[in-house]
């Protein structure tokens, strides 16, 4: 004999559970999202952080107001994502940028950018973008999304101000000042 189970205590016995939910073939995981703020020094050598795959899915608030903040992509592996968002304004100074590089000239970043309204192409062979606040302010809300398919990376955003964003090859050819 079976017996009914209420949908309150359905919804109670979802809500805790303590592992992913597969269905079929997708798996239900926690949704909420995590975010962390950058704002120490940094540099290729050294960079502010480097990030692994425990960060995937971060939003990283990023104050380059008074010092460079530079994030260095882990090994691609598929599904990983980050985002990086302009949270205080560049004063337009030229010494202070963001930098997101892959850490690897063999390992690419693809996509476009939205630059004051018009689209701007990451070609296949980048492997660094900077928004590099001595050629133009960062400004607040600015971003940049990456995400990988296992081989390479794949961004898009939005920077205001359109020489704000710098696009190069090599992973280590832009040296924030």
């Amino acid at each position: 004999m079976s017996r009914r189970i209420g949908l309150a205590r359905v919804e109670a016995l979802i809500e805790n559970l303590k592992r992913d939910l597969a269905l079929g073939n997708a798996t239900l995981s926690g949704v909420s999202t995590s975010v962390e703020t950058l704002s120490t020094v940094g540099s290729v050598a050294s960079p502010t952080k480097t990030l692994t795959a425990a960060d995937s899915g971060k939003t990283f608030f990023c104050d380059i107001s008074t010092v460079s903040v530079v994030c260095t992509l882990p090994a691609p592996a598929a599904g990983l994502h980050y985002k990086f968002v302009m949270s205080v304004a560049s004063d337009n100074e030229a010494t202070k940028d963001f930098l997101l590089n892959t850490n690897s000239d063999s390992v690419d970043i693809n996509g476009s950018i939205i630059v004051n309204g018009a689209h701007v192409e990451v070609t296949s062979a980048t492997s660094a973008v900077a928004i590099d606040s001595n050629d133009g302010a960062a400004t607040v809300g600015d971003f940049l999304e990456v995400e990988c398919d296992g081989t390479d990376w794949y961004i898009n955003g939005s920077v205001l101000t359109a020489s704000a964003i710098n696009i190069t090859n090599a992973a280590d050819g832009f040296t924030p000042a």
